[in-house]
């Protein structure tokens, strides 16, 4: 697992996405949380990091994990609203990546995979869905 020396480790989201690559890395896949990088067109590390986003509607942008060569993006909530929440985290996160992983905001497995056929269907790209509950990750998605 390789973690950039440029994170800031005293977030409460390093805490989460560190988990989430704790998980990924205990199945022995090659793990590497990058920094977030402003004006990413700007920088010249951008294309050493990200290079292989390039070509890709996420070219410019700075996902949370690379797993195995392919970027995942974290989202968190902060609304009282399960629904709203979950709307929410898939809206920031689809446009970092099409693998999302999502806090879990209390919505069932069945809500979550229908909800994710309706986005399919008005065209959005979306290859995987997790949910992060606790130290937990569980995949609830995976585009065949």
């Amino acid at each position: 697992m390789v973690v950039y020396k440029d994170i800031d480790r005293t977030t409460e989201d390093f805490r989460r996405i560190l988990c989430c690559a704790k998980h990924f890395a205990k199945q022995g896949k090659h793990v590497v949380m990058p920094p977030k990088l402003d004006v990413p067109y700007k920088n010249s590390a951008y294309d050493v990091i990200y290079g292989s986003l390039k070509g890709t509607a996420y070219y410019g942008k700075c996902p949370d994990l690379m797993v195995d060569n392919v970027w995942y993006e974290h989202e968190g909530y902060n609304s009282e609203n399960p629904k709203t929440n979950f709307s929410n985290m898939c809206k920031r996160g689809l446009r970092q990546s099409d693998r999302i992983i999502v806090e879990d905001c209390g919505l069932t497995d069945g809500y979550l995979k229908r909800n994710i056929l309706i986005r399919q269907n008005e065209g959005q790209q979306i290859k995987e869905l997790w949910v992060k509950k606790g130290n937990i990750l569980r995949l609830i998605y995976k585009a065949e």
